[in-house]
């Protein structure tokens, strides 16, 4: 489960957070110097944001089913049940057989 927030839901809400922050810092600086004008929060990109997020997510994705994982040589081998206690499933190269 932790896997799943780390590579999906943080990237999603990332962009969220860097432009609350942002906007954070925007509205005070425009309030501690005196404007009139303070960045408004309800007219924010945030469809923009919520493509970048799913971009982000997609890319980590991408990255992890590329870098991770067995050789496509090898031969998986399924749990089994030896007296009495299982086995788990193993994956083993090819030419070690």
């Amino acid at each position: 489960m932790l896997r799943e927030i780390i590579q999906i839901g943080l990237p999603i809400i990332l962009p969220f957070v860097v432009y609350l922050t942002w906007l954070k810092y925007a509205r005070a600086k425009a309030i501690r110097e005196g404007h009139d004008v303070v960045p408004p929060w309800d007219r924010g990109p945030w469809l923009l944001l919520f493509f970048i997020g799913i971009l982000l997510a997609g890319s980590i994705l991408v990255f992890t089913a590329l870098t991770s994982g067995e050789s496509p040589d090898s031969v998986y081998h399924a749990p089994e049940l030896k007296d009495g206690v299982i086995t788990p499933g193993y994956f083993e190269p090819k030419d070690a057989k």
